[in-house]
């Protein structure tokens, strides 16, 4: 494997002093929190109720579209799951820097607890019409308009959009971003470039497994199941990939970056476009990982029409590809999504609706079938019965056509459907 760029030793310096300033800032704090450097403490815990299609799932190594179904032995999940419990340390060591560590346990989880953020964040009080900010370590990249809630999660539905489950699963910032901001009267323009490494197997999800909805978001140390597909078995093509994706890996020793623009008019909404690459070296592999070369772009929009009603929308387009030989690459595939999402606010509850579209067009030679197509509808509701807690019922239906699914005795045709019930505590 490739020495690891000096940014990232940079990176890891970085997450370690985060990890220890907060715990000495937690114990200076003493119970007053004007007095820096402090500390606040976050969390939630999330319990499930779920009824699911028996498809075996993304999680089990499936090519089901749910978080939940069948497991590899054709038992139905679901049934007294905890979704997610997670622990937000916050330290503050001055005005402008700040740190977080966000701390995550889950069901399918690789270990007890992981952690899916730690960064230091510099973030000056703007003096006039310009600002600036940056932060530097392990952090989702700004692409996600659902998941603004505490631990990454989404104030209008229980899962995410088939983008942003991808997005919570194989996209992680571990590297450095900055941000520069201008405001006017009515209209915020900001701009923001990062690099980044340790993401080369981005793109692994996309074509063997396909397009998926699942709120699990991966840890650091985590791997996710690959389904068995004729590739990657032992007599496949690349028998030498492990089960597994372990997508916050390097292999190549070459450095990713993004750029995104956003501008945000008041009164009207805010519009984002981002593009997004990650330079691996198609042909590299170490420790029973290939690099994929994936770049993409992103948009979207959000807006609140009035009396309560939030509108988001987005859209993705890109590539993913791995190993470019003389004949073309073994895998090279595009791939597409977008949805819509209306919700509604009042009181203690909200309903939220969801349409989502996905494809997959794979352009090799190889016999392996990475084409997909599908939709999903998603609907939910939540009630908060108490501030710190809230009830979310929701019902998502998943229409997909993956023709790879013959080669594993299944129908290429799948309709799935997944209803869950989820109780969060918030601390």
């Amino acid at each position: 494997m490739a020495p690891a760029p000096a940014f990232v030793l940079h990176i890891r310096r970085s997450i370690a002093v985060v990890l220890t300033t907060a715990s000495l800032a937690g114990a200076a704090r003493a119970g007053d929190t004007t007095t820096l450097p402090s500390v606040d403490f976050k969390g939630l815990l999330d319990l499930r109720g779920v009824i699911s299609s028996d498809t075996q799932s993304a999680e089990d190594g499936g090519l089901g579209k749910t978080r939940y179904g069948a497991d590899g032995d054709g038992d139905r999940r679901g049934l007294g799951q905890v979704g997610q419990a997670a622990l937000l340390i916050e330290p503050r060591f001055t005005w402008d820097l700040s740190g977080v560590v966000m701390l995550n346990a889950a069901q399918g989880q690789r270990t007890l607890v992981d952690v899916t953020e730690a960064y230091l964040q510099y973030k000056p009080a703007p003096t006039g019409a310009w600002g600036v900010s940056g932060r530097t370590g392990v952090f989702f990249p700004p692409i996600s308009l659902e998941n603004t809630g505490l631990a990454w999660t989404s104030p209008y539905t229980i899962t995410p959009s088939a983008i942003n489950s991808w997005v919570g699963q194989e996209l992680r910032t571990i590297g450095g971003e900055a941000t520069v901001s201008h405001r006017s009267a009515d209209l915020e323009i900001a701009g923001t470039a990062a690099i980044y490494g340790y993401n080369d197997p981005a793109g692994t999800l996309l074509a063997w497994r396909g397009w998926s909805f699942d709120d699990r978001i991966t840890g650091l140390f985590d791997h996710l199941k690959l389904p068995p597909i004729r590739i990657t078995r032992p007599t496949g093509i690349l028998y030498d990939q492990g089960p597994y994706d372990r997508p916050f890996h390097e292999i190549d020793g070459r450095v990713g970056y993004y750029a995104n623009l956003t501008l945000d008019y008041a009164g009207y909404g805010k519009l984002s476009v981002m593009r997004y690459d990650n330079r691996a070296d198609n042909r590299a592999y170490g420790d029973d990982q290939w690099a994929w070369s994936t770049a993409f772009w992103s948009f979207g929009l959000s807006t609140r029409l009035g009396d309560g009603i939030d509108l988001l929308a987005q859209g993705m387009t890109g590539t993913t590809s791995l190993i470019t030989t003389p004949i073309g690459p073994i895998v090279d595939a595009n791939f597409r999504s977008a949805y819509a999402l209306i919700s509604k606010a009042w009181n203690s509850q909200r309903v939220s609706f969801r349409v989502d579209w996905f494809d997959t067009k794979d352009r090799d030679v190889f016999p392996d079938d990475n084409n997909e197509n599908g939709y999903a509808l998603t609907l939910a509701y939540i009630l908060r019965p108490k501030p710190k807690q809230r009830l979310t019922v929701e019902f998502l239906y998943v229409d997909s056509h993956r023709p790879e699914r013959q080669y594993l005795s299944l129908p290429i045709n799948a309709r799935e459907t997944q209803f869950q019930v989820s109780y969060r505590f918030f601390l």
